[in-house]
């Protein structure tokens, strides 16, 4: 039986549990996914386990960048970003790779996001730093902002970016949230609403709740919208991919992930 799980903290109300039994479930698999509570202090211990026991495993908040450290190897995107949050187990031996950055312009694709720029990226954690990687491959002009603007500058640097005040926001034809603001806080936003552009899109990655402040405002504004879901469903269907050589439907992973988004906030 195929084992895998998600690695996090916290992480027991992940949505990709629900979105990998589907793909297992859809494609005839039998096998097991888990939520595994993982704080950062623990992943060298979990990742031995892994090793051990495990086809494969996602990484979320906070082990996508530390993971790097642990690895046997890992993809050159996934150097490049930073960040890894795929891994698979071959043998004992563990590869990382990142399926944040394909997924996203995957998501961005399904939705009939336009690819156009300059693209403003608020956040330079490990999914900023996997979005603004994306979008500069995609060949735009990306602007990224960060609340410290010393993290900012440094993944500017990395990627040969434009570290840029929110002021500028404005200017942006696409807005990416990548940061946690706004996650289980409806009236919380990282952008104030005089700020938002007069046209383009704007995509949040923050998926609780579903619509946030960002996207409710950047859609009264007019600008075309999308959560956070299609890229949740995306990285996930082709972190499966990389597991077991097959690509579930991203669509019936997206509604399972909001079936079970509306199951817990009924609980």
């Amino acid at each position: 039986m195929l084992r895998f799980a998600v690695l996090g903290h916290p992480v027991a109300h992940s949505l990709s549990p629900a979105m990998h039994r589907f793909a297992l479930e859809s494609l005839g698999l039998a096998g097991v996914y888990e939520a595994l509570e993982t704080p950062l202090e623990a992943l060298p211990v979990r990742l031995g386990a892994v090793r051990e026991g495990y086809r494969g495993v996602n990484l979320t908040l906070p082990l996508k960048e530390a993971a790097l450290a642990h690895l046997d190897w890992v993809s050159p995107e996934a150097q490049r970003i930073g960040a890894v949050n795929t891994v698979l187990q071959v043998e004992g031996r563990l590869f990382g790779f990142n399926t944040d950055a394909p997924g996203f312009l995957e998501a961005l694709k399904a939705g009939g996001i336009p690819l156009k720029g300059p693209a403003l990226v608020l956040g330079a954690g490990g999914a900023g730093r996997a979005v603004a990687f994306a979008l500069k491959d995609a060949g735009l002009e990306v602007w990224v902002w960060n609340r410290t603007p010393e993290r900012a500058r440094a993944l500017a640097e990395a990627f040969g970016l434009k570290a840029v005040p929110l002021e500028r926001a404005p200017e942006a034809r696409l807005l990416v949230n990548a940061t946690r603001v706004g996650l289980g806080d409806p009236q919380a936003t990282p952008l104030p609403p005089e700020l938002f552009p007069q046209e383009g899109a704007a995509v949040d990655l923050v998926y609780k709740p579903l619509w946030t402040r960002f996207l409710k405002e950047a859609q009264a504004q007019g600008l075309k919208v999308q959560t956070g879901l299609p890229m949740l469903a995306w990285q996930g269907a082709l972190a499966f991919r990389i597991w077991t050589g097959l690509l579930p439907d991203p669509l019936g992973m997206e509604e399972a992930a909001l079936r079970a988004l509306g199951e817990a906030s009924r609980a």
